[in-house]
């Protein structure tokens, strides 16, 4: 974690915002380790995943764009903490160098979340039962899968040990909540602060409202570790019904890292919105009021819209009811400000989402660094985004609501 260059003059933050140099909560942020320093960092298992994405290059998918990258020294400036991308950025994967870069840009803290290597792990999680996929990766691929997010979960804690202001984010999959509660604990005591779930399935294979997910949220919940979740390469959402198998559920009369082409861009907040509804509907905030659930780069248009649906039909559904006794204390809408986080990307209209619905506290700045995503000048997207809102909506977005998912 030695830094290699000393950076020389803060950038110069949108004069809305400049009061807020260093206090700056960054609630999307990436690794970006170049394919050369898998093995130095992960050590020698990770080499067949890294031969199987070197190999897709062969095969017309570069999924490796810098391949023969082997350091982190590009120069830090204004041009490059935001134009330069990936692999190339500075700050990549030096955590010293990325704590250099978020001096300079005025951030305090900043959300990690998984690189390529442990994003392709996750992948192949998914991916486990469909040989067309990673071909040269053969044997018990899902155990595979699962060695190198442990791997990398260790890398997570071992980084979270070194410095409080990057917080890497744990893969937190596994087959039961079971064995997500002792894998969160072992995690927990070595010092992970975040969490990222696979929200297109349902966690362990239950609702998120089970009761067996319990010890699980209330652990995280009283260790001030939010819950995140993050757009991956995930398709399992409609693929059951499991996320409905909860006691808050039953009892009633029953009726019947992706593409950027429109249709995805369009749907991708699909599988987010499925979890937090099931959430909060299913009661968790209710039993677990200081657990934080956030989630990046599934937009944030849907929240105004799927807390005024909630509010709608909850307790008014014409059909019988025996589940008076979960009925929840508050309004579906007062848990989303409460204890959702939504980091948006830098192209949304932010204030808009604000003027028609409200939910000042929900919204979070996030600059994707070093992804694409991001875009050439992300503080100050925001900032004309959310032109003609007052300093206090922008301490919001750019300070406050993150600090939800940035604890001290």
């Amino acid at each position: 974690m030695q830094s290699t260059q000393q950076a020389v003059a803060r950038y110069e933050l949108p004069e809305a915002i400049a009061q807020f140099a260093g206090l700056i909560n960054d609630t999307d942020g990436h690794e970006a380790m170049p394919i050369r320093r898998w093995e130095d960092t992960y050590g020698a298992e990770v080499q067949p995943l890294a031969a199987a994405l070197l190999n897709a290059g062969n095969e017309g998918e570069a999924i490796i764009q810098n391949p023969d990258l082997e350091g982190d020294d590009t120069e830090i400036n204004a041009e490059t903490v935001w134009k330069v991308k990936m692999e190339k950025a500075p700050g990549c994967y030096d955590i010293g160098r990325r704590l250099e870069v978020m001096d300079f840009t005025g951030i305090h803290r900043q959300i990690m979340y998984p690189g390529i290597a442990p994003i392709y792990a996750h992948a192949l999680y998914n991916k486990a039962d469909d040989p067309r996929v990673f071909r040269s990766i053969t044997g018990d691929r899902k155990a595979y899968a699962y060695r190198l997010m442990d791997i990398y979960n260790d890398w997570c804690a071992r980084v979270s040990k070194e410095q409080d202001r990057v917080r890497p984010t744990a893969l937190l999959v596994d087959d039961t909540p079971e064995a997500m509660y002792q894998k969160a604990r072992r995690l927990v005591d070595q010092g992970v602060r975040l969490f990222m779930l696979a929200t297109d399935e349902p966690p362990g294979g239950v609702s998120p409202a089970s009761p067996r997910m319990d010890p699980l949220w209330s652990l995280l919940a009283a260790a001030k570790c939010p819950v995140v979740g993050h757009i991956s390469i995930s398709e399992k959402l409609l693929a059951t019904t499991e996320w409905r198998n909860a006691p808050a559920f039953q009892g009633w009369m029953l009726g019947a890292e992706f593409s950027l082409d429109p249709w995805t861009l369009t749907n991708i907040h699909l599988q987010i919105q499925n979890y937090v509804m099931t959430m909060v509907l299913g009661g968790v905030f209710d039993r677990h009021p200081d657990l934080v659930f956030g989630c990046a780069e599934f937009t944030g248009h849907w929240v105004g819209p799927l807390a005024e649906n909630m509010d709608r039909f909850y307790g008014r559904t014409p059909f019988p009811s025996s589940q008076a006794h979960t009925r929840l204390k508050l309004k579906p809408s007062e848990y989303i400000s409460r204890n959702l986080r939504v980091a948006c990307f830098d192209f949304e209209p932010v204030g808009t989402y604000i003027d028609r619905y409200g939910f000042e506290d929900v919204y979070c700045y996030a600059s994707d660094y070093p992804h694409h995503e991001g875009g050439k000048d992300p503080m100050g997207s925001f900032v004309r985004n959310l032109q003609g809102h007052s300093p206090e909506i922008l301490r919001k977005v750019f300070i406050d609501n993150g600090k939800a998912l940035l604890p001290d």
